[in-house]
């Protein structure tokens, strides 16, 4: 299956992209697609802040399913105050 990622912010920048396309095997999570960004790109591996999830739009945590078409934004996580 084939998804789209797209990256924003500080996470972005660690990614040197702002988006790409991932095959992944049926049945793969958001996790299983974390190994292979990570692989892919240093800038994920060495990363210090925290990742947030979208899947369509929507927060999702690393266990969230994937399917063909689906659209995966990875962004940092934001404070404010």
């Amino acid at each position: 299956m084939k998804l789209t990622v797209k990256y924003f912010g500080s996470v972005r920048d660690d990614s040197g992209t702002e988006k790409e396309y991932l095959t992944l095997d049926e049945g793969s999570t958001i996790s299983h697609a974390m190994i292979l960004l990570k692989e892919k790109h240093l800038g994920l591996r060495t990363r210090k802040g925290q990742i947030l999830f979208a899947l369509n739009q929507n927060y999702s945590a690393l266990e969230a399913e994937l399917k063909d078409g689906d659209e995966l934004a990875l962004f940092p996580v934001v404070s404010g105050g």
